[in-house]
C-alpha cells in the first residue's frame, strides 16, 4: 500500500507542469507605458499553423513555389545568419515557450525610455542556461568589451556602446526569463517583480488593468500604449529644443494647439489585441478618447449609430464595400474649427480659394452649395477587373455615392471644383433618363486616359472613374444576382466588429482578389523582374557600390504557382466595423475561417 501511494504521488509530479508561466502585467514595472507581447508563444504556434494561409502556403499545391523561395531564403539570409552568429536563431525560436514581450518605461527626469525584451523559455531553462554560456564565451572569444555582474543573485552580462558613456545592454536569466534591458535599474526591477508575486507591477496600474479586463484577457497577441505619456515625453522635447530669444511668427503653428486642435490631448490609450477562435481571426484597435475630450479627428472619426450595412443593389461578387454614416456638415464644421484652431491663416486660404473658384462661376458658394446639400452617407464599391492585367488590377473600377439632400445642386458644385483643374467642359451624355457628365485629363499618370464619369441618381451623386462600371450599376442588378446583404454568413461576421448598425462597416473579397492576381501572375511570370530586376540587389562590401542584376528570379517563380481553384478553400471574405461609445472609439477586423477549409 505503501509503494502505491508513492507511485502516485510521482505519477503526479511528473503530469504537473515544471514551471509556471509568467504573464507580462505581473514582472513588468508599473512605469511601462508601451507594450507589444505574445503571452503565450506555443498556443500563438498552434493559431498560427491552423490559419488559412499559412496552411495555403504548406498545401502540397504550393510546394514547388513555396519551396524555391524557402531554399532561397535559407540560401541567401538564413545560412548567413547562422554562419556568424554566436547562437542560432532556431535554438533561439525553439528556446520561447512562453511570453516573447517588448516594453517602454519612462522615469521622470530620465532623457530616454528605458526598453525591455522578456522571453519565457519555460520547461527549456536549461538549454537557456546554455545559450547564455556559449553567449559570454563568444563575448570573450570575439574580444568584445563586456563585464559580468550579479543582480540580485542573478547573472547579468553589460554590453557598453560604443562612444556613448554609460549606456549599453544587459542580458540577463531570472529562472526560465530572459531579461534584456537598456539599464541595470530596470534588469533590477525585473529580477525583483519575477522573485515576489507581491510586488508592485504593471498590473497595478489602472489604465492598463482596465484595458485588460476590457480587451487583453484571453488574446493571443496584444499592445498597449499610454499616450498621456508619450505627450509628455513630446513635450519635453519641444522644451528642450525651444529658443526663448526666437521671435514669434503668427502664422506658424504652436506645437500644443495643433496637438489641442487634433485631440491628441484627449486620447488617454490606444489598445490592439488579436484574438482567434473556431469561427475565426479579430484583430481589434481600441482608441481610449472619452465622449466628452473627442475633438478634431476622433470627433470626425467616431461614426453615430446608424444603419452601414450593404444597400440592396450591392451585389455579393464586389471585390470591396464601405460605407460610412458621418455626417458632412459635421465634418466640414470640424474640419474648419480644428483648422482655424491650428493657425489663423486657414481662414484666409479658405476665402481664397472660394475666390479661385468665383472668378470661373460667380455663383458658387462652397458651403452652401456644397457641404449644405450633402448628407450623412458615403458608399465606395470595388468591382473585379474585366481584363486580366496588371493596370485594371492595380486601378480596377470604382464607385464613390455621396448622399445629398439636393443631389443636382451637389453634383454642380462638385463640376464646379473639377473646372479648377479642367478648361474644357464635361462631356454630357443621356443614359437612362439622367445625364451623365464626363471629364478627361488626360494621360498624365501612364498610357491610359483617366476621366472622371459623374451623375446625380436618387438621392445621391455617384462618381466613378470607370464609365462602363457606372452604367452597369444605373441598368441595375443583373437578373438573379445575389446582393452582398444576403452573402452566406455575412451577418454572423458583421456581429463581430460590432453589427452592421455602427455607423461604418467595410467587406472584402480575398478570394475575388487573389483569382485575378493568380491570373496575372500566372500570365506574366516575369512581371516583377522586369520592373524591378535592373535595381540594384545589394553593395559590394570591397568598393561599397551597388551590385546590379536580376535576382528576383532566384525567389520568385510564378510559372510553378498551381490553378487557382486547387488553393481557392482557403479564401475567403474579411469585415471591418468601426463604433464609438462613452469611452472610445473600436475599429475591428475580422477573418472568417473559410467553410470549404474546415
Amino acid at each position: 500500500m505503501k509503494n502505491f501511494i508513492l507511485f502516485t504521488i510521482l505519477a503526479a509530479s511528473l503530469k504537473a507542469p515544471l514551471w509556471a508561466a509568467v504573464v507580462p502585467e505581473t514582472i513588468l514595472p508599473v512605469n511601462t507605458f508601451a507594450i507589444a507581447t505574445v503571452p503565450d508563444l506555443n498556443k500563438a504556434r498552434q493559431f498560427f499553423k491552423a490559419d488559412p494561409v499559412v496552411r495555403m502556403w504548406n498545401d502540397p499545391a504550393m510546394a514547388a513555389f513555396t519551396g524555391k523561395i524557402e531554399k532561397a531564403f535559407n540560401k541567401n539570409v538564413m545560412q548567413r545568419i547562422r554562419e556568424e552568429a554566436p547562437i542560432q536563431p532556431g535554438e533561439i525560436w525553439n528556446l520561447a515557450q512562453g511570453q516573447v514581450t517588448i516594453a517602454l518605461t519612462r522615469k521622470a527626469g530620465q532623457p530616454s525610455p528605458g526598453i525591455i525584451f522578456l522571453m519565457d523559455s519555460g520547461n527549456k531553462a536549461a538549454e537557456l542556461d546554455r545559450g547564455m554560456l556559449q553567449l559570454r564565451e563568444a563575448l570573450v572569444d570575439n574580444q568584445v568589451e563586456h563585464e559580468r555582474l550579479r543582480i540580485e543573485g542573478t547573472d547579468f552580462v553589460h554590453i557598453p556602446i560604443p562612444r556613448r558613456p554609460g549606456s549599453g545592454v544587459y542580458l540577463g536569466q531570472s529562472k526560465s526569463m530572459f531579461i534584456v534591458t537598456s539599464t541595470e535599474q530596470l534588469a533590477l526591477e525585473l529580477v525583483k517583480n519575477h522573485k515576489n508575486p507581491k510586488a508592485k507591477t504593471l498590473k497595478d496600474n489602472a489604465a492598463f488593468a482596465v484595458q485588460h479586463k476590457a480587451q487583453f484577457d484571453g488574446a493571443w497577441m496584444y499592445g498597449w500604449l499610454d499616450f498621456s505619456t508619450v505627450l509628455e515625453v513630446v513635450n519635453d522635447e519641444i522644451e528642450k529644443r525651444r529658443d526663448p530669444d526666437a521671435e514669434p511668427n503668427p502664422l506658424m503653428p504652436e506645437p500644443h494647439r495643433v496637438r489641442e486642435a487634433l485631440g491628441l490631448t484627449g486620447l488617454k490609450n490606444v489598445g490592439v489585441s488579436g484574438r482567434t477562435d473556431e469561427e475565426g481571426s479579430l484583430l481589434e484597435i481600441t482608441l481610449n478618447v472619452p465622449e466628452a475630450a473627442r475633438r478634431g479627428i476622433f470627433s470626425m472619426l467616431a461614426p453615430p449609430k446608424k444603419d452601414a450595412g450593404p444597400p440592396p443593389f450591392v451585389p455579393a461578387d464586389v471585390v470591396s464595400f464601405g460605407r460610412f454614416r458621418q455626417g458632412a456638415a459635421h465634418l466640414w464644421k470640424t474640419f474648419v474649427d480644428t483648422a482655424n484652431e491650428i493657425t489663423p491663416a486657414a481662414a484666409g486660404a479658405m476665402a481664397f480659394f472660394q475666390a479661385q473658384v468665383q472668378a470661373k462661376n460667380p455663383e458658387f458658394k462652397l458651403k452652401a452649395q456644397l457641404i449644405d446639400t450633402m448628407g450623412d452617407d458615403f458608399i465606395m464599391i470595388e468591382m473585379a477587373p474585366k481584363k486580366g492585367n496588371i493596370q485594371n488590377l492595380l486601378n480596377p473600377p470604382r464607385l464613390y455615392m455621396i448622399n445629398s439632400k439636393k443631389p443636382k445642386v451637389t453634383l454642380r458644385a462638385i463640376m464646379d471644383l473639377i473646372s479648377m483643374v479642367v478648361e474644357a467642359p464635361p462631356e454630357e451624355e443621356e443614359f437612362e433618363g439622367r445625364t451623365l457628365y464626363s471629364y478627361h485629363f488626360g494621360n498624365f499618370v501612364d498610357e491610359e486616359e483617366t476621366s472622371l464619369h459623374a451623375v446625380a441618381v436618387g438621392e445621391y451623386v455617384w462618381v466613378s472613374q470607370d464609365l462602363k462600371a457606372l452604367k452597369e450599376y444605373l441598368d441595375g442588378p443583373k437578373e438573379g444576382a445575389k446582393p452582398l446583404a444576403k452573402l452566406a454568413g455575412l451577418n454572423q461576421a458583421a456581429k463581430k466588429v460590432g453589427g452592421l448598425d455602427g455607423g461604418a462597416f467595410g467587406f472584402e473579397n480575398s478570394k475575388i482578389m487573389a483569382r485575378g492576381l493568380f491570373k496575372v501572375l500566372k500570365k506574366n511570370p516575369n512581371l516583377i523582374s522586369d520592373a524591378f530586376g535592373g535595381l540594384p540587389q545589394g553593395i559590394d562590401p570591397d568598393t561599397g557600390l551597388p551590385i546590379g542584376g536580376d535576382r528576383f528570379g532566384e525567389w520568385l517563380d510564378f510559372k510553378l504557382l498551381p490553378e487557382f481553384k486547387q488553393i481557392s478553400k482557403y479564401l475567403h471574405y474579411t469585415v471591418a466595423g468601426v463604433k464609438a461609445d462613452k469611452q472610445g472609439i473600436r475599429m475591428r477586423l475580422f477573418m472568417p475561417i473559410p467553410p470549404a477549409s474546415k
